[in-house]
């Protein structure tokens, strides 16, 4: 996998990757785009807990921004190599778990769109985690 894609090809793939997820989340919020499209088709735009859903959205995507920006080299991260070294294996993790996620997804929407999303996804971050 390594001759195939480029540690840093993968990582600009992901950060790409997260930034559509970020304005996919901010269409939700911002009633662009309907609630049931996300969150396996169990969420409602208007409810408290599909704010905080959003929320933890936000937070986990800029989490896993900053973890691949520092594994690239694009942030420095001194002493914290092998936090990011694992965090990107738990991007790894998260993205190859959602796929099983947007395959029980009640909105056929979300399994046909996202699906391949977090294969995507789930691969860039499997050719970066195995970059020393």
């Amino acid at each position: 996998m390594k001759r195939v894609l480029g540690a840093r090809a993968a990582a600009n793939g992901l950060l790409i990757g997260l930034g559509g997820l970020a304005v996919f989340h901010a269409l939700l919020l911002l009633g662009v785009l309907p609630a049931s499209i996300a969150w396996g088709g169990r969420a409602d735009d208007a409810s408290h807990s599909f704010l905080l859903l959003e929320l933890v959205g936000f937070t986990v995507i800029a989490f896993f921004a900053v973890i691949v920006a520092a594994k690239i080299g694009y942030l420095k991260v001194g002493r914290f190599r092998r936090v990011v070294r694992v965090g990107v294996w738990v991007v790894f993790g998260y993205f190859s778990l959602n796929v099983l996620s947007n395959l029980a997804s009640m909105s056929g929407l979300e399994r046909a769109i996202f699906t391949p999303v977090s294969v995507v996804l789930s691969l860039l971050a499997f050719r970066l985690a195995i970059e020393r």
